[in-house]
């Protein structure tokens, strides 16, 4: 064999670059806050399907919404949300969690964290299969309570339960998820400390004055801090930890990742069982005890890094 045909062999497509820039160029058009910055007077209209990413409906920086924020929402109306389903389905059926591994805003920022540390921390197999079914719970939370209240107001018994539900009837997650606060709350807090910034340094506050401000801060609003920085501090902890384990948005796409067209196959002839592939997931997937011709486990993003990791090209996609 000639020099260049080995050069040729040894060659492979790596998926890391053109699945970071996607991801990249996700964020800034989903959430459009640098267009926004750049051109004050854009008017964005988001679409009106939305998409199985975090995308939420509580900053006026989406232009594209969630489709768990607007399955929320229209059960709480109470309106049938035909559109939102068709779309879900659709997507599910044809990519699975492809949208949470190439899309997803908060999943290319928690990414970005693991490139920043530099290497995969994991947790013990009994954990990651315990801990993962936290994000079913939260899912089944979410879609019960919108659910239920959307029936309540149909029957024109819902008032009272509307009104007890305060802020999360319109939508239980939607309240608390972090991509509303990042996205939505913190810049809305920049802007507010940039226009009060002269007048702070023309008159500091005093001690008991800072304290009386923080005092007056929401509850609700301290909690969803709380929650974004926990999410930072847990994704530099362990790789996708929120897709792992608290996203219902994850979760409600994990379904249709069983049997979604897009799935990944391995070689048997060419896999030799060397942990490359799995020590590389960032959703600690046991790939070598799943099936070879094909595997749609419902924690594959599909993000191709075990394929990038296969030593001997053992792994690819597969459709269908």
């Amino acid at each position: 064999m000639s020099e260049k045909e080995e050069d040729l062999r040894r060659f492979k497509f790596k998926w890391t670059l053109p699945r970071t820039i996607v991801q990249l160029f996700s964020l800034l058009g989903v959430n459009a806050i640098v267009f926004t910055q750049v051109y004050p007077y854009l008017n964005l209209k988001p679409i009106s399907f939305g998409l199985p990413i975090l995308a939420s409906l509580n900053s006026r920086f989406t232009a594209v919404y969630s489709s768990l924020d607007l399955l929320q929402v229209e059960l709480s109306q109470p309106q049938f949300p035909w559109i939102v389903l068709g779309t879900i389905f659709l997507v599910g059926a044809v990519v699975g969690r492809a949208f949470c591994g190439w899309v997803c805003p908060i999943g290319f920022i928690q990414d970005m964290i693991t490139t920043l540390k530099g290497r995969l921390d994991f947790v013990s197999p009994r954990t990651q299969k315990t801990a993962r079914k936290f994000k079913y719970l939260l899912l089944f939370a979410t879609l019960l309570t919108s659910g239920t209240l959307g029936l309540a107001l149909y029957l024109g018994v819902g008032s009272q339960y509307e009104d007890a539900l305060g802020v999360f009837a319109s939508g239980p997650f939607m309240a608390i998820s972090p991509d509303g606060t990042l996205f939505g709350t913190v810049p809305t807090l920049v802007s507010m400390a940039r226009e009060n910034f002269s007048s702070f340094l023309a008159r500091p506050p005093t001690i008991q004055e800072f304290l009386a401000q923080l005092n007056k801060i929401p509850a609700l609003l301290a909690v969803r801090i709380l929650i974004l920085v926990g999410l930072f501090a847990a994704a530099w902890k362990i790789p996708r930890f929120w897709c792992r384990y608290a996203c219902p948005t994850g979760a409600l796409m994990a379904v249709f990742q069983k049997c979604s067209l897009t799935g990944m196959k391995r070689d048997p002839v060419k896999c030799m069982k060397c942990p490359h592939c799995e020590v590389k997931c960032p959703m600690q997937i046991s790939i070598l005890d799943l099936p070879w011709e094909k595997f749609n486990d419902p924690e594959c993003i599909l993000c191709m890094e075990c394929v990038d990791a296969c030593p001997h090209g053992s792994l690819s996609p597969r459709f269908p």
